[in-house]
């Protein structure tokens, strides 16, 4: 059972995407949401999953059931829902009590019954302070009692060869040895351009051992044009992989799927017409824009950087900068699983906004993917 995984929390299999990519393979898999488990079925078909409330899984029973020893399974890996401690959610929403903030628990239960060798717990990069630190000292002060040495951070994709700047915070738990973090692979110097503000990525070549930080131009500049309310179905790629992250992202795929373009309304249309490359709501005329809106809304992407966090609200432009860098259109399901690290062969179910849910609310690929060789 030496590379043998449980994923609790699974949604669609990024976490688990990333550990097989580094040579493990997951035994099972559980979640409360169904559509996403059928996205991680079709993708992982000899992986046992589970649609079920974690809270009414029965510990004991499951590692019967699976046929395994305390201390024999290599790695418990998931993210606990994080809507208790996320600063996209309104403060107001946001309280200790919150059984959302309390599944955590349910995840520690597991790890007692089958005492792995490795714990991996994925979160929000606020978990690490939130209620001043309380989640992060009980979350490593149970797992210390349970004989493990612990360390936790909060790591961001893009350092890591993800085309997207996302934070996400890490508990990595050993029997054997306290775990060493890995260090960044990607660098870049962050400037600012005095002209518009806007951050820009200029690639620092001179950093030792390190490649150029993934952009959104590298990840999906092969991917063919659409049209919004377009759907691409050829059985082919259109061209050769034009970056080495495209070739990474191709291996073993044969054929482009899930490249579907959300229609937009007449409104949004208007919008993305009037809008250059980075450009977003307020570079709008007063007679389109939003009369409120977040932080790059209605925003295009920029070919040359990396992405901003890609969320479940991917497909509804005025909730990010989720508008393709020059087509008139939000990206598509398949650019914004590019922009994630998932690879091309790898087949998202469900409706359009079911499967932006399932890639905004999973872990970068690429980034498990550090984390599992971390412990190897």
């Amino acid at each position: 059972m030496n590379n043998k995984i449980i994923d609790l929390f699974s949604g669609a299999g990024g976490l688990t995407t990333g550990f097989h990519l580094a040579g493990f393979e997951a035994l099972c898999a559980i979640d409360a949401n169904k559509k996403a488990l059928a996205t991680y079925q079709h993708n992982y078909p000899n992986t046992k999953v589970i649609h079920q409330d974690i809270r009414e899984v029965n510990p004991s029973e499951l590692r019967h059931n699976l046929g395994l020893e305390r201390e024999q399974l290599q790695a418990i890996i998931g993210g606990p829902p994080c809507q208790g401690f996320s600063r996209n959610i309104p403060a107001e929403y946001r309280y200790i009590d919150d059984p959302q903030n309390q599944l955590y628990k349910s995840f520690l239960d597991f790890v007692k019954e089958f005492k792995p060798l490795y714990v991996i717990m994925e979160n929000v990069p606020e978990i690490l302070t939130a209620y001043k630190g309380l989640f992060k000292y009980q979350i490593t002060n149970q797992l210390e009692s349970l004989g493990y040495k612990v360390i936790s951070s909060s790591l961001n994709a893009a350092k890591y060869g993800v085309p997207q700047t996302r934070s996400r915070a890490f508990f990595v738990a050993s029997l054997e040895r306290l775990i060493v973090l890995p260090n960044p692979t990607h660098n870049d110097d962050i400037k600012i351009n005095s002209k518009n503000q806007e951050s820009y990525y200029q690639t620092n070549l001179l950093k030792s051992n390190s490649s150029p930080i993934v952009t959104v131009k590298d990840a999906i500049g092969d991917l063919p044009e659409l049209n919004a309310g377009q759907k691409y179905d050829e059985d082919r790629y259109p061209s050769d992989p034009q970056t080495s992250y495209q070739t990474l992202i191709r291996h073993n795929s044969s054929k482009i799927t899930n490249h579907i373009a959300r229609a937009l309304s007449s409104i949004q249309m208007s919008r993305v017409k009037l809008l250059k490359e980075g450009q977003d709501a307020r570079n709008l005329p007063p007679e389109l824009a939003p009369k409120k809106h977040y932080s790059g809304a209605y925003g295009r992407l920029y070919w040359d950087q990396p992405a901003k966090t890609i969320t479940r609200w991917v497909f509804h432009p005025g909730s990010g900068r989720f508008f393709h860098p020059t087509q008139n259109r939000t990206i598509t399901i398949r650019e914004a699983a590019r922009l994630h690290s998932y690879p091309d062969t790898f087949h998202f179910l469900g409706t359009y906004t079911e499967m932006a849910s399932q890639i905004g609310e999973s872990v970068p690929p690429l980034l498990a993917k550090t984390i599992a060789e971390c412990i190897l």
